[in-house]
């Protein structure tokens, strides 16, 4: 939205720098994102001349040879080629040095002494679309003024030297889509007043207006009104219409339109005129028509209509797309005589649906489907009626009609001083608060030491709660007045961060750093993968939007090997993934969400180099990464053994304290080739909520000990059936407290053991951070161990 300085300041008095005001206006919500002059160049170095001598040029019959007087000790010599310079005029000159923009495409253009059939020009005299100030291009620029040759022409133009501050309006901020927003949006902070144009001289000549408001539906269009001019002559606006309209990019038309225009981002109330004399019956309705209605708009398009859309009809159906687009059949031409102009409030729900089907984007539809204000219509109307026998002096008013069964009420929100203050960190004088609202118009009533009741205009749609009210004192308070801290007292004393969020950080951290990256999945997904291998009925969507959004996903694989197919489609085969998303389940009429953390390992462990040889990743390398999660997570009492699960070819639960919080292995051949993946597939389902109850707050840190460790190595032969989970545990059953670590280093099955025997190779790290360990000690807590394998797992020790 473009707002013009100059026609900001006939509202509200000030002196500021446009970059000021750009900047006062960002941080308070009114987004400026571009400056720019109304002319560009703003007539720098161009002078007012006076025209001493005109002769024919010797060697072109269509030039003239001029003298002219711009203040210097000799007058200059210019080629000009205009038929309409004489002697004695004043002129624009653009002498030597001096740079102009074209109107039409605003490229610079750089004034020099150039040799024209033989004589040299010094400069240039200018007609009005050569220096920016107008399409028009009949002849030279001839002023009205007595200001002396040599005065800068900006002085002559100071009413055009505008600048257009270009505001990004986000949906929120429908108030402020008008010069009249932005005047408000000053007032408030600068504490200046505004001062609108007065309506008090609208006096109707007849009473009797022969255009009747039929059926309307209140909800869809709460108010109408309308004004019925007659005597109406078509004509060009005149010169400060057509400045002010095409200042902010919008294109003259004719008088009628212009001034509805003009209403328009005066204002932000929109307005729409019809050629009265072309309107069948006596009787305006404003109605949604039945689907497949034709309606032609001022565009020429014949569009089909749903149904839904709301439109102005009259006898003989639609003549209007109620606040977005007029229709052809009853446009203001250049025959009219008699208008109707209406000025109404809509629902903006109903104006958003019919624009957004129709692809139709217009100032009007602009600022009705974010909200405009219900009680400014009859004053624009009556303000447009004013300016339209201004221009026009025999037009004749009717006395308006109009539609407002229910007028719309205020918003009233009660507040208190404290929750202010306790929410922006800081203390306001309540005087301050109440002035900044005050000056927002908004209302202050019940008030009290402790606080008040804030009545808000109804076309302050983003302000409804204490939230709302809180940051508009915040933002014309200024936020850069704010402290840049939270004190004690913003959160209640029972407020902690959540820890589920901070173990979420905590693992992604660890994953990313692991070369695992985040994926994130649609909930919705195919029905056909719920008989993928998954037990869990799954919820299906009663209107699916596609055979792709059925069912509520059960499980995160589908999802993640989506991905990988996508990823593998794409020459990327080495893959690590992991996401912490819901999945869902019914159970009869009992509906589950259930959060999970995921991971998936595909391809080559790492990419490949000529430091080792590597190989494709394992089901140890996934569970290489889930040990480096629970210890991370302090959680080092977790169990493994096998499982028997439909979703994989091999797999392995992981228990905490008898209960199964994890699922891996790798993925079935069947599921694998659904996805036509051509290389094995690992995934780790980890229940989320158990994860949390693991959790264990991190150790304190402490300083290294200064008494060395100790490893002795043993070599167990075992049973084959004899896990290494089972060896740990007993390990850690003893509760021998200088062992820090037990590392497996190797696992051996071959011609040199029998058949049903395999052997372990552990290392233990042994160290007490209160005294150096003695070999006595040691040999001790070993001897120990070695009875205990042996006792209890019928172990050989390997010497």
């Amino acid at each position: 939205m473009k707002i013009s300085l100059n026609w900001l300041k006939s509202y509200i008095d000030f002196d500021v720098k446009a970059t000021d005001v750009a900047a006062l206006l960002t941080q308070r919500g009114l987004e400026v994102a571009h400056i720019y002059p109304a002319i560009k160049g703003h007539l720098e170095g161009l002078i007012i001349g006076d025209v001493v001598a005109c002769l024919p040029h010797p060697n072109a019959d269509r030039l003239k040879q001029t003298l002219v007087d711009i203040g210097s000790e000799q007058p200059c010599t210019i080629v000009c080629g205009a038929p309409n310079v004489q002697v004695g005029q004043k002129v624009v000159v653009a002498p030597v040095g001096s740079t102009i923009y074209n109107y039409a495409d605003q490229a610079p253009f750089q004034i020099k002494k150039v040799k024209i059939r033989g004589v040299w020009s010094e400069g240039m005299i200018c007609a009005a679309d050569e220096i920016g100030i107008s399409p028009t291009h009949e002849g030279i620029l001839v002023l009205t003024t007595t200001l002396p040759a040599g005065t800068p022409a900006k002085a002559y133009f100071k009413a055009l030297l505008d600048e257009i501050l270009e505001i990004e309006i986000t949906p929120n901020r429908a108030d402020g889509c008008s010069h009249l927003g932005v005047a408000r949006e000053l007032k408030a902070i600068w504490h200046l007043p505004i001062t609108l144009p007065s309506i008090e001289a609208f006096r109707p000549v007849r009473f009797d207006c022969p255009l009747k408001i039929g059926r309307i539906d209140p909800d869809l269009c709460p108010r109408y009104t309308g004004l019925l001019l007659k005597n109406i002559s078509i004509q060009p606006s005149p010169e400060w219409l057509r400045t002010r309209l095409s200042h902010i990019g919008v294109k003259p038309i004719n008088n009628v339109v212009d001034v509805t225009n003009f209403v328009l981002h005066e204002l932000g109330q929109p307005l729409h005129a019809f050629d009265y004399d072309t309107l069948i019956g006596d009787t305006l309705t404003v109605q949604k028509c039945p689907p497949a209605t034709l309606f032609t708009g001022l565009d020429g398009v014949e569009r089909k209509l749903m149904g839904h859309e709301l439109m102005i009809c009259d006898g003989a159906g639609p003549i209007s797309m109620a606040g977005i687009l007029g229709g052809l059949r009853t446009c203001i031409t250049d025959a009219t005589q008699h208008i109707f102009i209406e000025s109404s409030y809509f629902n903006p729900s109903v104006i958003r649906r019919a624009a957004q089907h129709h692809s139709l984007k217009t100032d009007a539809s602009f600022r009705f489907e974010r909200g405009t204000d219900p009680n400014l219509p009859l004053y624009a109307l009556k303000r447009a009626a004013l300016l339209l026998q201004e221009l026009i002096p025999s037009a004749e008013a009717y006395e308006v009609v109009e539609y407002y069964p229910t007028p719309c009420a205020h918003f009233t929100i009660p507040i208190t001083y404290a929750a202010i203050n306790r929410s922006l960190g800081i203390t306001i004088d309540p005087t301050i608060i109440k002035q900044i609202l005050t000056d927002l118009e908004l209302a202050i009533e019940a008030t009290t030491d402790q606080g008040f009741t804030a009545k808000v205009p109804p076309y302050r749609v983003d302000v409804t709660r204490k939230a709302d009210l809180i940051e508009e004192i915040a933002r014309i308070y200024g936020y850069d007045r704010l402290p840049n801290h939270l004190t004690a007292t913003y959160f209640s004393p029972e407020h902690k961060i959540d820890n589920a969020y901070t173990v979420a950080e905590e693992i992604s951290k660890v994953l990313v750093a692991n070369g695992y990256y985040e994926i994130c999945t649609n909930s919705l997904t195919k029905d056909a993968y719920a008989a993928l291998g998954h037990t869990e009925k799954a919820v299906s969507i009663l209107n699916p939007l596609s055979g792709s959004t059925g069912i509520l996903r059960p499980t995160l694989l589908f999802s993640g090997l989506e991905v990988i197919t996508y990823n593998i489609a794409r020459r990327q085969y080495d893959l690590k993934l992991f996401e912490l998303g819901t999945t869902y389940s019914q159970d009869g009429t009992s509906y589950h969400e259930t959060k999970r953390l995921a991971l998936w390992l595909t391809g080559q462990i790492e990419r490949p180099n000529w430091v080792r040889q590597l190989g494709p990743v394992t089901l140890d390398s996934l569970r290489a990464t889930i040990e480096q999660l629970m210890q991370k997570l302090g959680i080092m009492d977790l169990s493994y053994r096998a499982a028997i699960d439909p979703c994989y070819t091999q797999a392995v639960q992981g228990l905490y304290k008898e209960t199964v919080v994890m699922t891996f292995g790798q993925i079935e051949s069947s599921i694998v080739d659904y996805f036509s993946l051509e290389q094995p597939v690992f995934f780790a389902d980890i229940d989320w909520s158990h994860l949390l109850k693991m959790h264990k707050p991190h150790k304190v840190y402490e300083p290294v000990s200064k008494f060395p460790a100790v490893t002795r190595d043993l070599s167990l032969i075992v049973d084959k059936a004899v896990v290494f989970q089972s060896i740990k545990a007993l390990i850690l059953k003893q509760r021998h407290k200088p062992i820090q670590a037990i590392h497996l280093f190797d696992v051996y099955e071959g011609s040199q053991l029998p058949a049903d025997k395999k052997s372990y190779a552990i290392r233990f790290t042994l160290q007490d951070r209160n005294k150096t360990l003695d070999d006595k000690s040691i040999d001790q807590i070993m001897h120990q161990l070695i009875q205990t394998f042996e006792r209890d797992l019928n172990a050989i020790i390997r010497r």
